[in-house]
């Protein structure tokens, strides 16, 4: 999430709210003719680059831009260049030409060089500092999606993003992400309840436009927790302002809510010194949300992530206390917690920008559509119960070579036996232009998929005889770089297919009852 800071404000170090090393979700761009991975990221709008190589830009200028993260800071000037991402192009695209990235080092030392943000125009630092610059109607600022959009006015304005889970700790963890289109597996996603963005930031913009929505209720164990009453003037009685944000590894939720959901999981205790819950690693709790009527189960990997402290392995919490700047909590906030990777992990969600007018002003109110992708309670925790101890052992093995800090599979010699690629629907017809990519939580530079492959497997989904042709003849004759990467995107289409909307049961009973965030709620804390 990029908290906002004003033209002219310093450079000052925002303190890290989660893990640098963790899972960061990203794909490739091309960018002033090189290709790069870049992390996707729906809590910022703003696209940055800071690759240890040179890039062609078309334009430069002298125009300073501050961007402030929950995980950083980046100060450059705006330049402008050629961006490409899948079938999508964008001639002299503004983006920060970054100078100075704070608290950026796991993603520089995975192979990711930047952050495409994923929200809105009004809330680009690029977009405001070009207005500023350059007059109230320019659009040389907008965001990379809000010109796609514009391009593309046939399509639907867009994108969705499914987050995967490695079952294995020496495994991959993909995604998809999609713009102007839908995943085919989970198409009945359309037919979900649209949850408007909150507040909807139509007319007065007060606050940043995030993709912030509003959540019904929270429950654990069969037990409803009560937050305070939302700061978001527009919320409905008894909801809660959450912010979906992709770029933060832990969720961040009020001190109580956490207390709550960590209390409940027996032998758990709270450590003062570090500020989080540490829980024996082979248990868990029944923790789901719901929005619009609807529930969404946790899976329990999700809640818990392995790690290595001193010289012992613990599971910590990954929904942790919310801890953003100072200057960013007040009053008007627009929004009351943030949900991360541990919820999204769960989710596939659409996010709709609805129809934008000339003026590049939002003509209806952005939402958001959701499906649970969490498979029923025994499957899950017939999941857990085996991919654990997996994660725990791994852990272990890293901490008797002396290895510290979160255990998130992607150390060099996971990263040199993974890949990252890109794979095109061939079931349903693409809508004009759209994408459809695979994204993971690894980055081998020198393993990812070459352009020029990404475009055969587009021409190839398009034209199925074709395929099949060159298939056949590959019997007799010697694969091509082509077919050599439709077989690839279909292996990684059917592992991305695995996923499942099943229903979803507590894993443990508990009798009926609430717990109010005001509550002074009881944790057991190491003296």
């Amino acid at each position: 999430m990029k908290m906002h800071k004003g033209k002219g404000s310093n450079n000052s170090t925002v303190e890290n709210v989660n893990n640098a090393k963790d899972v960061v979700y990203a794909t490739n761009i091309t960018v002033g003719g090189k290709e790069f991975p870049i992390q996707l990221d729906t809590g910022s709008s703003d696209l940055w680059i800071k690759p240890p190589f040179n890039v062609t830009f078309t334009n430069q200028t002298n125009i300073q831009a501050n961007l402030t993260f929950g995980i950083g800071a980046v100060s450059g000037n705006i330049a402008f260049a050629d961006v490409s991402l899948g079938p999508y192009h964008v001639n002299s695209q503004a983006l920060v030409n970054a100078t100075t990235a704070t608290d950026f080092g796991a993603i520089f030392n995975n192979g990711i060089f930047g952050i495409m943000g994923l929200a809105f125009d009004q809330a680009s630092t690029v977009f405001v500092e070009t207005l500023l610059s350059f007059g109230r109607n320019n659009t040389q600022g907008r965001t990379f999606l809000g010109n796609i959009f514009a391009q593309n006015t046939s399509a639907p304005n867009l994108f969705t993003v499914l987050l995967g889970r490695t079952d294995d700790p020496n495994g991959d963890q993909e995604g998809v992400f999609t713009i102007g289109e839908y995943e085919p597996v989970f198409k009945n996603i359309t037919s979900q309840p649209k949850l408007n963005r909150t507040p909807a930031q139509l007319v007065n913009i007060t606050t940043e436009p995030r993709w912030s929505i509003q959540m019904d209720k929270m429950v654990v164990n069969r037990k409803e927790f009560k937050f305070n009453k939302s700061n978001v003037a527009e919320a409905a009685a008894g909801k809660t302002v959450m912010v979906l944000d992709t770029g933060f590894t832990f969720s961040q939720f009020p001190p109580a809510a956490v207390d709550f959901i960590y209390s409940s999981i027996e032998g758990s205790k709270f450590n003062k010194t570090s500020g989080l819950w540490e829980v024996p690693c082979e248990n868990t709790t029944n923790l789901e949300f719901d929005f619009g009527g609807k529930k969404f189960p946790i899976h329990p990997l999700d809640i818990t992530v392995v790690k290595n402290v001193g010289n012992k392995t613990v599971c910590q919490n990954t929904f942790r206390n919310l801890n953003l700047p100072a200057s960013a909590l007040g009053s008007d906030i627009g929004f009351d917690a943030i949900m991360g990777v541990p919820f999204l992990k769960n989710v596939y969600a659409s996010f709709d920008f609805g129809d934008v007018g000339k003026d590049n002003k939002t003509l209806g109110v952005p939402f958001v559509q959701m499906l649970s992708t969490t498979p029923d309670a025994a499957e899950a925790l017939r999941e857990f119960n085996k991919v654990r101890p997996k994660q725990v052992a791994y852990a272990e093995k890293l901490a008797s070579s002396g290895a510290t800090g979160a255990i998130s599979f992607n150390d060099d010699a996971v990263l040199n036996s993974l890949s990252l690629g890109s794979t095109f629907s061939s079931e349903v017809p693409l809508v004009k232009r759209a994408i459809r990519m695979v994204v993971s939580g690894h980055f081998p530079i020198h393993r990812l998929v070459p352009q020029r492959v990404r475009h055969c497997i587009h021409s190839a989904a398009r034209s199925r005889p074709v395929v099949l042709a060159l298939l056949a003849g590959a019997i007799f004759l010697s694969l091509s770089s082509c077919v050599i990467g439709v077989i690839l995107a279909v292996r990684m289409y059917m592992r991305s297919r695995a996923s499942e909307e099943d229903g979803y049961e507590p894993i443990f009973d508990a009798d009926d009852g609430t717990t109010n965030e005001n509550d002074d709620y009881e944790r057991s804390i190491y003296d």
